[in-house]
């Protein structure tokens, strides 16, 4: 049986604004790029499924 997960605990104060400021910045000009490209990939893909 699989085992429980415990619960994440809550950023607060600093420590939240920290998270917030890294998860919304691009590490480098090569994930940038990539990104990009992944947009591009997935809007092609929604034409053609339409």
């Amino acid at each position: 049986m699989a085992s429980k997960v415990n619960p994440t605990p809550t950023l607060k104060g600093l420590d939240a604004e920290k998270f917030i400021e890294k998860l919304n910045t691009p590490s480098s000009d090569e994930e940038l790029k990539s990104l990009k490209k992944a947009d591009e990939i997935y809007k092609k893909m929604e034409y053609i499924q339409k």
